[in-house]
């Protein structure tokens, strides 16, 4: 509600006012600068709004962010991958961080990091190292990683950046 943030002389996002419904999914458009990055970086904690508030699940965006990134998946706008993993150690270190292993069983946290392969078409590069994947792959990766151990708000800050070829 009225969120806002200010860079010194410049205002980033100006009073808005929004609401997402679970179930659903919301996008936000507008052009380079609109934005739309700072309010998910205000979303998930890394920068502290100038005023108005926000909440995620019922959880205050500035008390409660501790608990938000429990059960929050992110896709940041440029892909932050560990060059020496393979695809397939991604997707279980970052289940790992957000508790998949503690929550199932093994063989049940290892079927679900191969269906997050499955589901961004990646499954026959599970082997592969991050280095090694086309900038498109790297993006499918990147989508996977926000969905992976149970996220239950997933925001995605230009997720098809790199996957379709300019003609």
């Amino acid at each position: 509600r009225n969120l806002r943030k200010e860079y010194g002389e410049i205002t980033a996002v100006d009073g808005l006012n929004l609401s997402m419904y679970n179930g659903q999914i919301t996008a936000l458009l507008g052009h380079n600068g609109a934005g739309k990055t700072t309010t998910l970086n205000m979303l998930i904690g890394a920068t502290q709004p100038t005023s108005g508030s926000a909440t995620i699940a019922g959880r205050d965006i500035c008390k409660d962010v501790n608990e938000i990134r429990k059960d929050i998946g992110i896709c940041l706008q440029h892909d932050c991958l560990f060059p020496q993993l393979t695809v397939r150690e991604h997707l279980q270190f970052f289940s790992r961080l957000k508790g998949l292993y503690k929550k199932e069983a093994r063989s049940d946290a290892e079927a679900q990091v191969d269906q997050s392969m499955r589901d961004v078409a990646l499954f026959d590069k599970c082997n592969t190292l991050a280095k090694h994947l086309s900038g498109g792959m790297k993006r499918k990766l990147s989508v996977a990683i926000a969905f992976c151990g149970g996220s239950q708000v997933v925001l995605l800050d230009e997720p098809t950046s790199g996957m379709v070829r300019a003609i």
